[in-house]
């Protein structure tokens, strides 16, 4: 282990955010405190402010469950998305300046320096996702609606703020840190944003839910108004809030787009249109196969990659490959063929007592990579992804030389691969370290637009945390790209499903 192998990082104005945005603690049992976080001191106990306080108070942060800091939005992001992933599962955003036979160097925006052995590195991504981020969340509630097609004119007040006003009316997605719980019992209210997907665009997600999976992914929507299908009839408008779900209302939903169904065992693309007359219709994508593999209760991370100009259409299950659709070419006009005419993006539950997950949110440009080098991670070699996403060799990663070029062996010869050509290695399995168990104390630093940063808290300030990393050493982290301090952040599934968040 290496100890002390950092450098410090300025500190931030955390106390003026704080003020402007306040932080947010919530504790195991489900309460929550707005104040300003004040740092960490030995226990481990949370420092924490209120304008109606004396003096700080101090929480054990055995009992807290996170603290989103000034409402989810960082001081400042990471002005890149280049990083390393690491065994356990942490992703250091930085810039790899070194490699050899032993360690991997990374100058990191926000810890400094840091020597890393090489068998705890597991990824390199000099560029990932083929884009600059335009959204990582959810942090906060901020820009999501609620759709229903019993609503067409919008959620009534009571509904929105959660409140039913009797035992019919429709179920609502619920916020909680750093993601969105669907727990009602009947299906059919839409969690929505309506701008957001570039034209050329990734839209990656964590999904897990229980019993089995039914829920339905619109993209490129630009949820155009449809007619009301209950004719002003109040009972018809009733029975729509009692069973919402069915796929007829996608159109209602998301207007314009497509609009993915997916179930534990079967996937389905469909086109959502809404003509002049407010006539809404839908229409399946062909597909030669339409199978799906997720068990009754689990998780996943999908990703669905979209190109309006030429109609393309993928998804990534877990990083690997599932299908692809071709919608023909497309001039981004009012009367091309392709059916996505907006920004917008949601998700909608489509059976009853399916309790869903939706979290670690990411849309990006897409360079029109059709693959990711994780799809073809062997045991025996190292995988490196070209940029152009078409090119990938396998072989032997050697060391990083003096011009920042990346020494590669393969079976047709030793190349050198400039680092801004390259968007992700994936080093051989078999070369790598177990993973530890992550210890009962540790906090999970969550950052804007992409990194986590795992570690015992050992001392602290609003802007700067000290930790014992597992792998690292002790580091000082500056915290001004930090969005989130996860204190109880569980990799057993069942735990993410307390009853009370």
């Amino acid at each position: 282990m290496i100890r002390n192998a950092v450098i410090p990082c300025l500190l931030s104005l955390a106390g003026l955010a704080a003020a402007e945005r306040p932080d947010l603690l919530r504790f195991t049992n489900g309460d929550q405190l707005h104040g300003a976080f004040l740092g960490i001191k030995e226990g481990p106990l949370a420092r924490w402010q209120r304008e109606d306080l004396a003096s700080a108070v101090e929480f054990r942060t055995e009992r807290v469950r996170h603290i989103v800091l000034h409402g989810g939005r960082p001081l400042k992001s990471l002005g890149s998305l280049s990083h390393l992933g690491l065994v356990n599962g942490d992703r250091l955003p930085g810039v790899v300046t070194g490699i050899d036979a032993d360690f991997i160097t990374l100058e990191a925006p926000c810890a400094g320096v840091l020597r890393i052995p090489r068998r705890q590195v597991a990824l390199l991504a000099p560029n990932p996702l083929g884009g600059r981020v335009h959204y990582h969340g959810p942090f906060s509630e901020d820009d999501w609606q609620m759709r229903h097609p019993a609503y067409p004119e919008g959620f009534p007040a009571a509904v929105e703020a959660g409140k039913k006003e009797d035992e019919d009316a429709p179920g609502h997605w619920d916020f909680s840190g750093s993601a969105w719980y669907w727990r009602a019992k009947n299906a059919g209210t839409a969690l929505v944003r309506p701008s957001g997907l570039p034209d050329r665009a990734v839209l990656r997600f964590d999904v897990a839910w229980k019993s089995r999976l039914a829920m339905a992914v619109g993209f490129h929507a630009d949820f155009a108004k449809a007619k009301s299908a209950d004719d002003g009839d109040p009972k018809l408008r009733k029975a729509r809030a009692i069973i919402p779900g069915d796929s007829a209302d996608l159109p209602r939903l998301f207007g314009n787009s497509y609009v993915l169904q997916m179930n534990s065992n079967f996937m389905m693309l469909f086109r959502g249109t809404v003509d002049a007359d407010g006539d809404p219709s839908l229409e399946r994508v062909q597909l030669n196969h339409n199978n799906l593999r997720l068990g009754e209760s689990g998780s996943a991370k999908v990703e669905i990659r979209s190109d309006r100009r030429s109609g393309a259409i993928s998804l990534f299950i877990n990083d690997e490959f599932v299908s692809q659709w071709s919608e023909g070419p497309s001039a981004l006009d009012e009367d091309a063929g392709f059916a996505g005419k907006g920004a917008g993006f949601g998700f909608v539950v489509q059976g009853n007592d399916s309790p869903v997950r939706i979290s670690d949110i990411v849309i990006s440009e897409w360079n029109g990579m059709p693959d990711s080098a994780r799809s073809m991670q062997v045991d025996e070699q190292d995988v490196v992804l070209m940029a152009n996403g078409t090119d990938r060799y396998a072989g032997r990663v050697g060391a990083l030389d003096p011009d920042g070029s990346l020494l590669f062996e393969g079976k047709h010869g030793s190349f050198r691969f400039p680092m801004g050509e390259v968007a992700e290695v994936r080093f051989a399995r078999e070369r790598l370290a177990p993973a530890d168990d992550a210890p009962a104390d540790q906090v999970v630093v969550r950052l804007d637009p992409i990194g986590t940063v795992s570690g015992r808290p050992l001392s602290g300030d609003g802007g700067l945390l000290t930790l014992l990393h597992p792998i690292i050493g002790e580091l000082n982290l500056s915290l001004d790209a930090a969005v989130m301090l996860d204190f109880n952040a569980s990799t057993r599934f069942i735990d993410d499903w307390n009853a009370d968040f």
